[in-house]
């Protein structure tokens, strides 16, 4: 099995592992149990009916709610990031494996001007920590793309019986205009993903964002020999978030998925950036 077949394992047993709770058939219920203390490295919706743990996003949402910093949660992904950058973006989340397997469908492929993945930071900022903190509402989940497929759209059909987030339940019988925006939202990030290289975690993520502050300081790296590299491109072609690598081995936007290490050029490293990389 090469690395990348590998990669692709690993996100779909993430995907099953973070949602193994079976009870919603039955209680039609969000699982409240002691694991939902817990958050997963990635975005995975809390009110998923199947969802064992919550989403590190929501949780910061939550906390700004109520006015309060969530030092625990700050700690742990900090850890994370310091430790591995990006990793958890490019070999457990979820929805990036949903972008993954979109683009592979045969179409017309579009490339991101880089400036635009600023607009995550500005989603981070405002979205998850600014707005919440004004308005007490959890702003970022009521549009997360993610949160749509995994939690709207199912309870939406199941009818649901208690909120979430102290939020009011929302059934076919009480669907609005806030449910109309959260589907298209959804509906333009699958559909950009067929055209362009995982559109949601390089333009809308915020917790991409986190872990991407990261990339250029964690412990663990990425090493271009650039008195061999002929600026080839193929480390660009086959990047899930279309990076020439050799251009800036710690770039924000990189899933650390190690696509890049086709090429004989490029070597995963422990320990500080030895600025092998281009400027």
């Amino acid at each position: 099995m090469d690395l990348q077949s590998l990669r692709t394992m690993i996100q779909w047993i993430s995907l099953l592992l973070s949602n193994m709770y079976l009870g919603f058939f039955k209680t039609k219920q969000v699982y409240q149990g002691d694991l939902k203390s817990a958050c997963v490295p990635f975005l995975n919706c809390h009110s998923c009916p199947s969802a064992l743990f919550s989403c590190p996003i929501g949780t910061i949402q939550h906390f700004m709610t109520i006015q309060k910093i969530p030092y625990l949660l700050i700690g742990y992904l900090a850890a994370i990031g310091i430790t591995v950058g990006s990793l958890a973006c490019g070999w457990l989340c979820p929805f990036g494996l949903i972008q993954d397997l979109l683009h592979k469908i045969k179409s017309i492929k579009i490339r991101l001007p880089e400036k635009l993945t600023s607009l995550r930071y500005l989603v981070l900022i405002f979205l998850v920590i600014l707005f919440p903190l004004m308005t007490q509402q959890t702003v970022f989940s009521k549009f997360c793309p993610m949160g749509t497929i995994e939690a709207a759209v199912p309870w939406v059909i199941w009818n649901p019986i208690i909120p979430v987030y102290g939020e009011p339940a929302v059934s076919i019988q009480t669907l609005g205009l806030l449910f109309v925006v959260k589907i298209i939202i959804a509906l333009l990030f699958i559909g950009f993903a067929v055209f362009i290289k995982r559109p949601f975690c390089r333009l809308g993520c915020p917790l991409g964002a986190i872990f991407g502050f990261f990339n250029k300081h964690s412990f663990l790296q990425l090493d271009v020999n650039t008195q061999d590299c002929k600026d080839c491109n193929k480390c660009r072609e086959c990047c899930p978030v279309d990076i020439n690598i050799s251009d800036d081995t710690g770039a924000s936007t990189c899933v650390r998925c190690f696509s890049c290490l086709k090429c004989e050029n490029v070597k995963v490293r422990l320990g500080k950036n030895n600025g092998e990389s281009k400027k």
